[in-house]
């Protein structure tokens, strides 16, 4: 993943990035173990520009899952890169066709323990991830999948190519173990795109068998010409870990603004639709409980 980063900053594109910025913990723990939001807030240029905002969990914490906030209805931008990097830090790479500076926030979700818990001593993470080549003009999807024994928390995607031609219209687990990223290429050529599946593990290596993970969604429409939020909440029991979004739609007449743990437990997408037509979209959130 940061290979296409280098290349775009090598090709001398300005990338400003903004130190990480904690928010509140999780009140409540599943076994031990909570969750707090950390936040990176950066501004790409106009212009075909790109820019990096980074969000990194402290020493001692997990990153488990992540996602972005971008501060425009427009849909001359994308969200190339929305994903998890070296297990430390969330990263969101936009680029920015507009004549208008864009902003935009990075989201990490970190696991740690209950103050006077051990709750996270025996979990590692590790990010797994699978690329497909999309063919010009096509749908393609790619699947990320934890081994066995291990639990996936959250996910993200990168696309192998800086155009305003595609769009993810899905980005979001669709089984216990999978993180699948489903995009339109509306490129003249092929484009490959990763999905990434952050995955709980023993550090012991056996399986987990004390938590479990599950996925709870909100459907939701946004009428033509306006823009829409919906929120989906974990359990009181349960400690919220990832999210995605998906829309039934695909072409470049919406696009998603917010796709974000905007709290501990809530996690936002927020819809833009910019044409005559009204579009159904699911917030999706990913659970962590007792098994």
């Amino acid at each position: 993943m940061r290979g296409i980063a280098v290349a775009v900053v090598a090709a001398g594109t300005a990338v400003t990035m903004l130190t990480s910025s904690p928010a509140l913990a999780g009140p409540l723990g599943v076994k031990g173990i909570t969750t707090q939001v950390v936040t990176a807030t950066a501004t790409a240029a106009p212009g075909s520009d790109t820019a990096t905002a980074e969000a990194f969990c402290a020493q001692g914490e997990l990153l488990v899952g992540g996602g972005y906030v971008v501060n425009s209805t427009s849909t001359d931008w994308r969200i190339w890169v929305d994903a998890p990097l070296d297990d430390a830090a969330w990263v969101v790479e936009p680029a920015n066709f507009s004549t208008q500076p864009l902003s935009f926030t990075a989201y990490a979700i970190c696991a740690l323990s209950v103050p006077g818990k051990n709750g996270i001593s025996a979990y590692t993470t590790q990010t797994v991830q699978t690329a497909v080549n999309v063919p010009a003009n096509q749908t393609g999807e790619a699947d990320a999948t934890c081994p066995a024994g291990e639990l996936r928390t959250g996910g993200g995607y990168e696309v192998f190519n800086v155009s305003a031609n595609w769009s993810i219209y899905l980005n979001a687990p669709l089984s216990n173990d999978t993180w699948t990223v489903e995009i339109d290429n509306e490129v003249s050529n092929a484009t490959t795109t990763t999905s990434y599946a952050q995955c709980l593990a023993k550090t012991n290596s056996h399986p987990i068998t004390a938590l479990t993970v599950s996925t709870v969604e909100k459907a939701a429409t946004v009428p033509a010409n306006s823009v829409k939020t919906a929120d989906e909440h974990c359990g009181p029991q349960q400690v919220m870990t990832g999210g995605g979004h998906v829309i039934q739609s695909i072409g470049q007449d919406w696009s998603i603004q917010a796709s974000a743990p905007v709290s501990t437990n809530n996690w936002q997408v927020h819809v833009a639709d910019l044409d005559n037509y009204s579009r159904v979209f699911d917030t999706v959130a990913v659970c962590l409980a007792k098994a």
